[in-house]
């Protein structure tokens, strides 16, 4: 049941809106209780898959083809409101938005933000995981 009331909110806070038009309050609503909504449904499939109850969810959050992209996510976190900002600023006209715009700006954005983290990852976390793994070594079972 928390699995597909889970899915079914997350479906329709991405594909609820193409096209529609809201009434000024339902708006307010949407925009208000949006986020808690998918941190909540997020919720859900990280408590469902850290109690066993993941299923091929799990099986595709734990892969090991996953690691080196988890490992840059974050530093990309960080790392792409200076792109986005950096390339706001550079223009000096305005930007009419298309589909097609749009995706070649997102996709522009996309492979530089990661590209940085990449770099910011090898500078930076990787020497500190080293260093804490020097420091605290796990113990391993004979």
């Amino acid at each position: 049941m928390g699995w597909a009331v889970s899915l079914a909110t997350l479906a329709s806070l991405i594909f609820g809106l193409h096209q529609v038009e809201l009434h000024p309050i339902i708006a307010a609503m949407y925009s208000s209780l949006s986020h808690t909504l998918w941190a909540l449904c997020l919720a859900w499939v990280v408590v469902a898959c850290a109690t066993g109850n993941g299923g091929y969810v799990n099986k595709l959050l734990s892969c090991s083809v996953l690691i080196p992209f988890s490992r840059t996510t974050y530093c990309a976190y960080l790392v792409h409101p200076i792109v986005i900002r950096y390339a706001i600023m550079k223009r000096d006209s305005p930007f009419h938005l298309t589909i097609e715009s749009v995706t070649l700006m997102f996709l522009g954005q996309l492979v530089v933000s990661y590209f940085f983290a990449f770099l910011l990852s090898i500078a930076f976390e990787a020497p500190f995981v080293s260093l804490l793994k020097l420091v605290s070594p796990t113990k391993r079972n004979n």
